[in-house]
């Protein structure tokens, strides 16, 4: 492969020298014995057999190299090479006469009387099969001059033949060509291929050439001849089934020579040899070169190529895909769906058309959406779904599914940013071809490259690109996420992570749930690194959130760090210049981290924390908004009843005497209404602020007169 050549060619081999099969060993053996057949008059008809693509040619190529150089003994003949490619041939009758013309050409090529006056010979006979021709079908039409006649002889005149004084048949003239054969001093070797392109028509015309129409004396015919679609192709002329195509063709064929085994071992050097040329001219790989190769080479084994032909189609293929992918998707991952493409195209389709939900939105950070076809939600078992549908249709195909889209997500890479086939936002890549709507690779090493240099100029860019590109939101925040845990080296980590909550963290331009996934990606990386002193870096960036943020960020850390408490105690100042009567610290019982501020509120200040909440308790709503947040939070849909646990953890961090009283104060028939002997826990799903209300003072009551007992009943819903 050249520099300017890019594709793997399919052409046969010529020489020894680029034999990567070790044909020539065989070859060389049957070209000797013909060499040692060459005092032999009698015409032979060797065929070469094998299936498409597994090397007829190459193998052909090898006997005629140099058939004609051999030592001669007294009454040995050279050869003569006259090679016929009947597959140029538009219809049997081209065919037919073009092969007579040509040799004839080849025989006044030697400088000898003998030699072109078999040429002539071959012509004569020539049109004589075409008058036959003629003659069979219409005659000579009047406007050659003539009366319409159906005599070969005649006709033969006509064409342009001087027949005087000579009786003419077919095998006068066939015998005419086998004495002027048997006076020359060489042999003619015709060699044909392409046999197995033909249709059945044109096949049986060749055979019927070889056996009958060209079966001179010192003819040594030499064919290529995938069996299975020969016998195929003629087994109607002859019979009912393939059986009587094989049989036939046993009596055409003298010599059968099968082609030579190609071992394992040198199908795989000659395709790690094609593969080597197509990688080389990747240049996007760079200094990943080697590995992928290898990670491609070791796989061999898995592939099982049933053809060279088969290795070239697979690999061309998957060249014209790297190449206009590049770092858009795994190289690894393009090969074997390429290799998918030309092994079982139905596959590849149903793999291709999968529809998948491309609106998931991963829970946890560092979770990556994936495809594995188990899209049966009810279903807890693997395989499930379209998986299951697929491993029971393609069998032989399981492992395939398992290597490029595993069931298990554990064995989903930890770096997202390798743009594997099986996440959901490259998937489409490796079949449309293009990046329109979708997260670039390209651009993500972008970003790579400018981290390394510890530098933050022209993130915003790229990434207001992906949002200016339509590119959904969760999917650029969990691609940052896996920005955020793969950056190692500190310095450019941290002035990515410092860049992040200036530009992005402040700022709303990302909702809020997805603001609040970054945070405490970045907490767990500060966690997890015992490599580094993270100290002043985390005191920096906690200093940039506001509060509610800083208990995303703060929760993340473990106790053993020392700094956290330190977080804590900066949760409690903020809480004390962020919360007023306008602004509650339980405005919103939905928001998470409401408690935890309370806690460490009063943990640090216990005075001004509930003078606070003193302070806020001036009516009815708001001692419900209290409440409210203590329910337990369920699916983040709806809140459930006021058990004992939640009323017990509302004691720590409130004056539930306080509290208590306020109720009496604002609603006194309530207090009075909740009777702790016949009061009645509902047992629906989702319970109200009012309800809520009922439970805290039941709790309270009950829990200043042990004597009483709750009943439980079940509500029925209308």
């Amino acid at each position: 492969m050249s520099n300017n050549i890019h594709f793997l060619d399919d052409n046969a081999i010529n020489k020894p020298e680029q034999d990567l099969f070790n044909f020539k060993f065989y070859a060389e053996k049957v070209q000797k014995l013909i060499q040692l057949n060459s005092s032999n008059p009698d015409p032979i008809t060797i065929g070469i057999y094998g299936k498409w693509g597994e090397g007829k040619t190459s193998f052909l190529n090898l006997i005629e190299n140099k058939i004609d150089h051999f030592e001669k003994k007294d009454g040995d003949k050279e050869y003569l090479k006259f090679h016929f490619n009947p597959w140029r041939y538009s219809n049997e009758d081209e065919m037919m006469f073009d092969f007579f013309d040509g040799l004839a050409k080849r025989f006044y090529v030697k400088k000898e009387t003998n030699s072109q006056k078999i040429g002539k010979q071959l012509i004569k006979y020539s049109r004589y099969l075409k008058s036959i021709k003629i003659s069979s079908s219409f005659g000579i039409p009047t406007k050659l001059g003539t009366k319409i006649t159906f005599d070969p002889s005649v006709i033969l005149e006509t064409l342009g033949e001087d027949l005087k004084g000579e009786e003419i048949t077919l095998e006068i003239l066939k015998d005419k060509v086998n004495e002027d054969l048997e006076k020359v001093n060489f042999k003619v070797v015709v060699f044909i291929d392409d046999l197995d392109r033909l249709d059945k028509e044109e096949i049986y015309t060749i055979l019927k050439l070889i056996k009958l129409n060209a079966n001179f004396k010192n003819f040594i015919f030499i064919v290529n001849i995938d069996s299975d679609h020969v016998a195929k192709a003629i087994k109607d002329r002859y019979g009912n089934d393939i059986e009587d195509g094989y049989q036939f063709l046993d009596k055409i064929i003298n010599i059968p020579i099968h082609l030579p085994r190609i071992e394992k071992e040198d199908l795989q050097y000659f395709f790690d040899v094609k593969l080597k040329l197509v990688i080389d001219k990747l240049p996007f790989l760079q200094d990943k070169k080697e590995e992928t190769f290898n990670d491609i080479s070791l796989a061999f084994s898995e592939a099982k190529y049933d053809s060279p032909r088969e290795i070239i189609k697979i690999l061309n293929s998957f060249f014209i895909s790297a190449f206009t992918l590049e770092r858009e998707a795994n190289t690894i991952d393009i090969y074997w769906i390429e290799w998918l493409k030309i092994k079982n195209i139905k596959l590849y389709n149903c793999i291709k058309n999968y529809q998948f939900d491309n609106g998931f939105m991963p829970i946890f950070s560092n979770q990556y959406p994936t495809i594995n076809f188990n899209d049966d939600i009810y279903e807890k078992n693997y395989p499930n779904g379209t998986r299951k549908k697929l491993i029971e249709e393609f069998k032989d195909y399981q492992w395939f599914l398992d290597r490029l889209f595993p069931s298990n997500i554990a064995t989903v890479p930890n770096d997202n940013l390798i743009p594997h086939i099986n996440l959901q936002d490259h998937f489409e890549k490796y079949f449309s071809y293009h990046t329109i709507r979708k997260m670039s690779n390209f651009k993500i090493e972008q970003i790579k490259d400018l981290l390394k240099e510890n530098t933050t100029e022209g993130i915003i860019d790229i990434i207001s690109d992906f949002i200016n590109h339509g590119i959904e939101e969760y999917k650029i925040i969990y691609k940052m996420e896996s920005l955020i845990t793969s950056v190692k080296h500190k310095d450019g980590r941290n002035t990515f992570y410092l860049f992040l909550f200036d530009k992005y963290i402040n700022s709303s331009f990302f909702k809020n749930e997805n603001t609040i996934r970054l945070i405490e990606s970045i907490a767990n990386v500060l966690d997890k690194d015992n490599e580094n002193d993270n100290d002043l870096i985390s005191f920096e960036l906690a200093n940039k959130l506001d509060v509610n943020q800083l208990c995303h960020f703060t929760r993340k850390f473990d106790n053993t760090k020392a700094f956290k408490k330190e977080l804590e105690k900066l949760i409690a100042e903020k809480a004390q210049t962020s919360f007023n009567l306008e602004n509650l610290i339980y405005k919103n019982p939905t928001n998470a981290p409401n408690r935890m501020i309370m806690h460490y509120w009063k943990l640090a200040d216990e005075n001004a924390y509930e003078a606070y909440i003193k302070s806020t308790i001036v009516n009815e709503v708001n001692i419900k908004l209290l409440i409210r947040n203590f329910s337990t939070f369920w699916n983040n849909s709806y809140f459930g009843p006021l058990e004992k646990d939640n009323y017990d953890y509302l004691k720590t961090l409130v004056n539930v005497e306080f509290i208590f009283r306020k109720i009496a104060e604002f609603n006194p028939t309530l207090v009075d209404k909740i009777n702790p002997n016949n009061y009645k826990f509902s047992e629906m799903d989702a319970n109200t602020e009012e309800q809520n209300l009922d439970q805290f003072i039941y709790w309270y009551k009950k829990e200043n007169d042990s004597g009483i007992k709750i009943e439980t009943v079940k509500e029925v819903q209308i």
